[in-house]
């Protein structure tokens, strides 16, 4: 009996770790940390080396080094308004990709534009000492203490798109008053004169920014029509049905529509479809966010196409900065610009 327990205790390996990754490659176990990490400040060759090293050994994160580290665990929170938008189900795949490149994983919560469950959300990141937030505030958040209270507990946060001045954090967004801007003057050139807007709740720092490149898009091409409506609830197919709908009943139609969101976009099609093809083709078409069918809709739609990859990489090398070196964060604020297609 004896024997075979000795034998099947020699049978487990012993867990690699970095040290042992370092002796054995003739490295420092810090060069090691931030090669296992993609770390820019290391080489290309040197961080292949280690990685292929590292997998041929079987090397695992281990929780408790991050733990001692200074992070409760190796879980990034992301926190965004609604996963069934392309650009925030895109955002997260690719979060979750460099995440686990980098030895993290990723717990994706989804406040469905409600703040109360924002707040919930909060609560069970804190309780749950996650290592580090990623977030998209929701259309009804105003106030953002709740955010704030990641500070009294030391757990680094990086928000993105939908941001808040009132959070002294990193930030990564789009340019979107230039955005806009560029949409309406786009259109414009395309022969569009009464460009209408279907816009989101002005107290969030996005919406409030897109609405003035819109006005600044007008005076631009020196238009009088000025039509913006704040949609300030969750955004659906039947609001974007009946927006669309009360412009286009309006003593003074639109000629282009420009929707905050591909679903708003959705049901504006909608609408102009059910009346049939002649004002489909007339109508000029811009939206954020693509999904395959409205291209086939909509012959002459404008994608506004955002750089999601730039996006993602960014602000999670953010966040990465914050977790790995948390005695010196520093507040970045990054702006990045659309693609119009």
């Amino acid at each position: 009996m004896q024997k075979m327990f000795m034998f099947v205790k020699s049978c487990y390996m012993k867990r690699i770790t970095i040290k042992d990754i370092a002796r054995e490659m003739g490295l420092h176990h810090s060069t090691v940390s931030r090669a296992l990490r993609s770390r820019s400040e290391i080489n290309q060759a040197t961080r292949e080396k280690v990685l292929k090293y590292a997998a041929l050994k079987g090397y695992q994160v281990n929780r408790n080094a991050l733990q001692l580290r200074g992070s409760g665990s190796n879980i990034i929170g992301v926190i965004v308004p609604n996963i069934h938008h392309s650009f925030f189900s895109n955002f997260v795949s690719i979060i979750t990709r460099l995440a686990f490149e980098a030895g993290y994983i990723v717990a994706v919560f989804q406040s469905e534009e409600s703040v109360e469950q924002e707040k919930e959300i909060l609560k069970s990141i804190i309780q749950q000492n996650i290592a580090g937030v990623i977030a998209s505030i929701s259309m009804e958040t105003t106030d953002t203490s709740h955010f704030q209270q990641l500070d009294h507990y030391k757990i680094p946060m990086v928000g993105f798109d939908r941001i808040s001045s009132s959070l002294k954090t990193s930030t990564v967004e789009l340019d979107n008053l230039s955005t806009l801007r560029n949409v309406v003057t786009t259109l414009h050139s395309r022969g569009y004169t009464k460009i209408a807007y279907l816009s989101g709740n002005p107290s969030i720092h996005l919406y409030q920014e897109r609405q003035k490149g819109y006005f600044g898009g007008l005076k631009a091409i020196g238009t009088s029509y000025q039509k913006c409506l704040q949609l300030t609830d969750k955004f659906t197919i039947e609001q974007g049905y009946h927006a669309t709908e009360k412009l286009m009943e309006a003593p003074e139609k639109p000629d282009a529509l420009i929707f905050d969101s591909h679903i708003l976009a959705c049901g504006g099609l909608q609408y102009l479809k059910k009346q049939g093809d002649r004002l489909l083709e007339n109508t000029g078409i811009a939206t954020f966010g693509g999904h395959p069918w409205l291209s086939i809709s909509a012959a002459n739609i404008l994608f506004i196409q955002q750089p999601e990859d730039q996006i993602a990489k960014a602000t999670f090398d953010l966040l990465m900065e914050n977790i790995v070196h948390p005695t010196q964060v520093k507040t970045t604020a990054l702006k990045f610009q659309a693609t119009l297609i």
